[in-house]
C-alpha cells in the first residue's frame, strides 16, 4: 500500500505542466515500467514527483517515497527549481520564470553581502547582482529575464500561455506590452470630445449652484463659454446629418418605407420609436431657433 503524502499547492506551482503529449507519454511509460523513480518528499508533502503521483493514483500504480531534509521552505523552493533545471528541457521562457522565483531569496542573500562592505552603494549594486544571478541559473542574458518579469507582471494569462507554447516570441510580447504602456497622444476628435463632456460636466455643476443660490460672476462667464461650446458640438452633428447623401436620397425614395414593417426586428421597434421621438424634439426645438434667426435678421 502506497504511503499517503501532501501536495502542497506553492510548491506544485513551482513545477511547469508537461504539455499533453509529454504527460501521455509519461502515463504509457509509468504503466508499462512501473513508477521506477522514487518521490520526494519533506516532512510528508511531495517535492519532487507530482506527475508521476498524479498517474500513480488514477491507475492504481506503486510508488516508493524518499525523504529529504532541508532548513525552511525557502530551501526547498530552491531545490524544487534547480532540480527542473536539470532534468528537463525548458524553454528560455520557462527557465526565466522559474528563476524570477527565486529573485527573493537572491535579493536578500545579494543584501546581507552588501551590508558587509560600506564602500559600495546597496541599492545599485543589489539590483545589478540579483539580475546577474538570476541570469546565471536560467541560463539566459540580463535582457531576458526583465523581458520575461515584465510579461510576467503585465500580460494577461493568454499571452503567456502563447509564450509558452512558443506561438508569440518572448520579445514581441514584451514590445506589445510597453507600446500599450505608452501614452499615445489624443487625437483632434478625442481632445473635442473631452473638451464637450468637461464642458457639459461644468455646466451641471453650474445649475446646481444656481439652484442653490451660490453662483458667482465667475460661474456665470465660464457657464455661458460652456454652453457656446455644447452648442457648437451640437451644431456639427447636425450639420453632419443634415448633409449627408443618404438622408437627402432616403426622403426621395419614399416606397423604401413602406417594406420598414418587415425589416425592423419587434424587440427593436420600441427602442427606436422613443430615439425618434426625442429627435423631433429636438429638430423642433432647432426650427424654432432657425425661424428666430429669420425674424431677428
Amino acid at each position: 500500500m502506497n504511503e499517503p503524502v501532501t501536495i502542497d499547492p506553492e510548491f506544485r506551482s513551482l513545477i511547469p505542466p508537461l504539455s499533453s503529449e509529454e504527460f501521455q507519454q509519461l502515463t504509457e511509460n509509468c504503466k508499462h515500467d512501473g513508477i521506477l523513480d522514487s518521490l520526494k518528499v519533506w516532512n510528508g508533502i511531495l517535492i519532487d514527483g507530482h506527475n508521476r503521483y498524479r498517474i500513480a493514483e488514477e491507475w492504481d500504480l506503486n510508488y516508493q517515497i524518499e525523504g529529504m531534509e532541508f532548513p525552511n521552505r525557502e530551501a526547498v523552493i530552491q531545490w524544487i527549481i534547480l532540480n527542473q533545471f536539470g532534468r528537463r528541457n525548458l524553454s528560455a521562457y520557462d527557465r526565466s520564470v522559474l528563476a524570477l522565483k527565486l529573485k527573493p531569496m537572491i535579493a536578500e542573500k545579494a543584501k546581507e553581502t552588501q551590508g558587509a562592505r560600506n564602500d559600495i552603494c546597496q541599492k545599485s549594486d543589489k539590483s545589478i547582482d540579483t539580475k546577474k544571478e538570476l541570469a546565471k541559473v536560467a541560463g539566459v542574458s540580463h535582457d531576458t529575464i526583465h523581458k520575461v518579469e515584465t510579461i510576467e507582471k503585465n500580460a494577461p494569462e493568454s499571452v503567456k500561455e502563447a509564450v509558452r507554447s512558443g506561438d508569440v516570441s518572448i520579445n514581441q510580447a514584451y514590445r506589445n506590452i510597453m507600446q500599450e504602456q505608452t501614452p499615445h497622444p489624443k487625437t483632434t476628435k478625442q481632445k473635442e470630445y473631452a473638451e464637450v463632456q468637461e464642458a457639459k460636466e461644468r455646466h451641471a455643476d453650474y445649475q446646481q449652484k444656481k439652484s442653490d443660490g451660490i453662483v458667482s460672476i465667475q460661474d456665470a462667464k465660464q457657464d455661458k463659454e460652456d454652453r457656446k461650446r455644447i452648442a457648437e458640438d451640437l451644431y456639427n452633428d447636425l450639420l453632419s446629418i443634415t448633409t449627408k447623401s443618404h438622408w437627402i436620397s432616403v426622403l426621395n425614395t419614399a416606397s423604401d418605407f413602406d417594406a420598414l414593417a418587415d425589416v425592423i426586428p419587434d424587440d427593436r421597434k420600441g427602442s427606436m420609436r422613443e430615439r425618434i421621438e426625442k429627435m423631433i424634439v429636438v429638430l423642433n426645438k432647432v426650427m424654432e431657433v432657425l425661424d428666430e434667426s429669420k425674424i431677428r435678421k
